[in-house]
């Protein structure tokens, strides 16, 4: 037994040395060529066919985003198919798997792979919903593309990244990437550029169109061709109103945003693009679902891609705030008639009593972020909640000189750039610095507790009260508010254009 334990740490240490081997060896420079990546498209046996010729500065070659779904243990990684690894030189290599899509890789070298990924992503279900990684419409096929490429897996990659299609005749590619010489080619700058976005190939309907100053590639399955005056009216109000808010565009000027049918309706958001399904027609009975939808993956290109949290701790302020300012914007636009503003704001109570209820989730509402997908009625919920309690606060205490808008804008000139993130501290220091408002004794009850939120102090201030019983929530006009509080609301909640749609009440429920 002694001989045993003695011989313990050396075998431990053995194993370290295996698994870190290659963090001992010298590495190459960079050889300044791009990443190169090509997908022939299978259409009848559901099957993509990739190369690649990448360069792999770290020690992983890497499938990212990653995640176990119910016949699937390793997520999208257990879809690909035949992968084979060749140096430089030709040479057939054997890397070690490690799990969840990544392999252990020789650091500092161009390798050359080539594999298949079975076209089945749209059998399974996922956390976050089919269009946030592949399905199969009608029209062709939309990808995310980290559902099919491999990467360098360290924190960064180096070199440009260039993709090119095969597709079956007739089919176009649409991306929102740069596009390059050759048919169904594009540039894309970097891996977060070429993985975090969602690429469509197929027969679709597409133009483009200019919302609020930002381009818009707009790829529709042929459900939703007719609806185009529609979605660009949205969109073109939304963008505008966006900009105004935080006082800028976003960081990318231009993207991809695709809609198709699906038995659920969801969206979601991505580096310079998003994907959208529409369960029925996008007439404007549906315009409740869809048309927020739509509002709220356009304002991520602010809120999310180019204002971003440190960490999913803030998921709430992302997702949260984001449904928020959807709500008040469409309002302000003449989507929302006072009664679906009301509505909207019930659900969101409703959300975060059913998480503490029926979910029994007793986690505080930034730890809820770490699992977003799992704790979505929270943090989405939640994170409304919040923003309602946010944006009375700081008019209350500033006279209604300053609102949420105000923050935001606060937080998109300091933090809209690359290489910058957000955190809770920063959200604070920034209303207390650039708005006079300290903002800890509402934080503290909201995103930092671990109960139901009480929105009761914010209804009022808006001039609104609530009855509720268990998870039945009901929302109205407090005959008795001041009229401070009524013109609280009226401004952050009524419409400011010049002429609502006529058809805007078509939109209740």
């Amino acid at each position: 037994m002694r001989r045993v334990l003695l011989l313990l740490p050396l075998l431990l240490l053995a194993a370290a040395a295996y698994h870190y081997r290659y963090q001992w060896l010298p590495r190459a420079a960079y050889d300044g060529q791009p990443n190169r990546y090509r997908v022939a498209i299978d259409d009848a046996q559901r099957r993509a066919w990739v190369e690649a010729s990448i360069w792999v500065d770290s020690t992983y070659l890497s499938m990212f985003d990653v995640q176990a779904v119910p016949g699937l243990p390793e997520g999208i990684a257990d879809l690909v198919e035949d992968l084979q690894v060749r140096d430089a030189e030709g040479d057939l290599l054997s890397p070690r798997y490690l799990g969840v899509g990544d392999y252990e890789v020789r650091p500092g070298q161009r390798l050359s792979l080539s594999y298949s990924v079975r076209l089945e992503h749209d059998d399974f279900t996922w956390p976050a919903g089919k269009e946030e990684v592949a399905y199969r419409s009608a029209d062709g096929w939309l990808f995310k593309l980290s559902s099919l490429l491999f990467a360098d897996g360290g924190p960064a990659m180096q070199g440009p990244m260039e993709i090119r299609f095969e597709l079956p005749e007739g089919w176009q590619a649409y991306t929102p990437w740069q596009r390059a010489a050759g048919e169904h080619s594009f540039l894309a700058a970097n891996r977060r550029e070429l993985l975090n976005n969602v690429a469509f190939v197929g027969r679709a309907h597409a133009e483009t169109i200019q919302a609020g100053g930002v381009e818009i590639s707009l790829v529709l399955g042929s459900r939703y061709r007719d609806a185009v005056p529609q979605f660009r009216d949205l969109l073109d109000r939304q963008a505008r109103t966006y900009a105004d808010l935080f006082g800028g565009q976003p960081l990318a000027t231009r993207y991809l945003v695709v809609v198709n049918e699906g038995e659920i309706g969801d969206g979601g958001a991505f580096s310079n693009s998003f994907s959208q399904l529409i369960v029925g027609d996008a007439d404007d009975a549906g315009r409740v679902v869809w048309g927020h939808t739509m509002a709220h993956e356009l304002l991520h290109f602010w809120n999310g891609l180019s204002l971003v949290p440190a960490d999913a701790r803030e998921e709430w302020f992302k997702e949260g705030i984001t449904d928020y300012l959807t709500i008040a914007t469409l309002a302000q636009n003449g989507f929302y008639p006072e009664a679906l503003v009301l509505k909207r704001l019930e659900l969101h109570q409703q959300r975060q009593v059913l998480a503490r209820l029926l979910q029994r989730l007793d986690m505080s509402l930034r730890e809820s972020g770490q699992e977003k997908a799992a704790n979505r009625l929270l943090v989405y919920g939640g994170g409304a909640i919040t923003g309602l309690m946010i944006d009375a606060e700081l008019r209350s205490r500033s006279g209604d000189r300053f609102g949420l808008p105000d923050l935001m804008a606060a937080l998109y000139a300091e933090f809209a750039r690359a290489d910058a993130r957000y955190t809770l501290d920063d959200i604070q220091r920034l209303s207390r610095e650039r708005l006079g408002v300290d903002l800890g004794p509402v934080l503290a009850g909201s995103a930092e507790s671990s109960q139901i939120i009480d929105p009761t102090p914010a209804l009022a201030a808006f001039g609104l009260r609530m009855h509720s019983f268990a998870e039945e929530i009901y929302l109205s006009r407090d005959p008795a508010a001041d009229e401070a509080a009524r013109a609280r609301f009226d401004a952050v909640f009524a419409p400011t254009v010049a002429e609502a749609p006529a058809d805007s009440t078509a939109a209740m429920p």
